[in-house]
């Protein structure tokens, strides 16, 4: 019997039995403990949301992207589509992207959802539940991680990892609603249903740019207000100084103890032990660092860090720096006439976007007027 769960953004969302399999999981329900916007509900207060909602939300778009695109009609690649969707971020670590520059040995979050998928309790469930082959698993595992090995592969993985594909779409429309801003909120439906398959890629009909133009907006505010935020920013650099002198993803060598690790632990041992009360301050006492600079000249910020490196320690001053661009790959839209042009050939507003970049200088805050003071001089 099918079982139907409650999401603030679609509605409800359905779910099979074998699918419930997956979603019961230990390894699922552990992103019930990490937030999908890790420290920023520090920033903005309702940013509450994990990736387990996100899990969910990425499931029942990638459904809704297969019935409306009708191009994969394999019942098998079909499935893979669906579950690489709801397991497509169960290897994130405690606190979502901000530590995931700290995992061991140059892996991100896609080594250890493979690692995870493979090797756990979903694996079994994979093939003896829902009859996959060992090599049905691996493909899915390639595709949900973006790691298509042809073009088979890499059509079906544009359903969850694609530009405009489920994972994008959800993320940026429920950090919106949960951070309490309007700038995601692009027309979700309307650009779903202008999208086609032309050419083995997935495509915008020139009907649907107006909707396209206000998602490449949202997610371009969305970087440059939240993710980017001067106070997110900095948390999350006093964050990795706290995981840093844990050492905890040096101790991690399987996966049981890497699924046992959550945003809940990792607080609770932050405030728990008194040697690590400085970063509780920074942290959660409001004490972090103050913005004194930021521009979006390298040259100029390269200036500023030497006048600031001169004069004060290293210890009272941070330094950061951020680039995205306005999309990574090309987007096409078919044409009335059925060609294909590239979206910045047929968009003033995308070809006008460049990239984000950000240099920012953060000092102690009792030094703070004496660093303004020295880079105004």
């Amino acid at each position: 019997m099918a079982k139907e769960i409650l999401d603030p953004l679609y509605g409800f969302i359905e779910l099979e039995p074998k699918e419930l399999l997956i979603l019961d999981s230990l390894e699922l329900q552990r992103l019930r403990y990490i937030r999908q916007l890790g420290l920023t509900y520090l920033v903005f207060p309702s940013a509450q949301h994990t990736r387990f909602e996100h899990a969910l939300g990425v499931f029942h778009l990638s459904g809704k992207l297969l019935d409306k695109l009708k191009t994969v009609r394999d019942r098998r690649q079909r499935e893979i589509v669906k579950i690489g969707g709801l397991l497509h971020d169960v290897g994130h670590p405690p606190f979502s992207h901000t530590t995931e520059v700290l995992l061991p040995e140059s892996k991100n979050h896609e080594d250890f959802t493979a690692n995870i998928i493979l090797g756990s309790e979903i694996y079994r469930i994979l093939r003896e539940d829902w009859g996959f082959s060992h090599e049905d698993v691996e493909s899915l595992v390639r595709i949900t991680t973006g790691r298509a090995k042809d073009d088979e592969e890499r059509f079906l993985s544009s359903f969850i990892t694609g530009q405009f594909g489920a994972d994008r779409m959800d993320y940026l429309r429920r950090d919106a609603y949960f951070c309490g801003v309007s700038y995601g909120f692009f027309e979700y439906g309307r650009l779903i249903n202008t999208l086609a398959v032309q050419e083995g890629k997935i495509v915008v009909d020139e009907g649907g740019i107006g909707a396209l133009e206000s998602f490449l907006l949202g997610r371009y505010f969305m970087y440059s207000q939240v993710y980017f935020h001067r106070v997110v920013r900095i948390i999350n650099l006093h964050l990795l100084d706290f995981i840093k002198e844990l050492q905890l993803y040096e101790s991690i060598k399987n996966i049981s103890s890497y699924v046992r690790q959550n945003d809940s632990i990792l607080i609770s041992k932050l405030f728990s032990e008194s040697k690590y009360s400085s970063h509780v301050d920074r942290i959660f006492g409001r004490k972090h660092f103050r913005e004194v600079f930021s521009t979006d000249r390298e040259e100029e910020f390269l200036e500023a860090k030497k006048l600031v490196e001169e004069r004060f320690e290293p210890s009272l001053i941070k330094f950061d720096k951020v680039f995205k661009r306005p999309f990574d790959e090309s987007i096409y839209v078919r044409k009335k006439s059925g060609e294909l042009a590239r979206l910045e050939e047929v968009s003033t507003i995308a070809s006008s976007l460049k990239p984000i970049r950000i240099y920012s200088i953060y000092a102690e805050p009792t030094i703070k007027d004496e660093v303004c003071s020295l880079l105004r001089a």
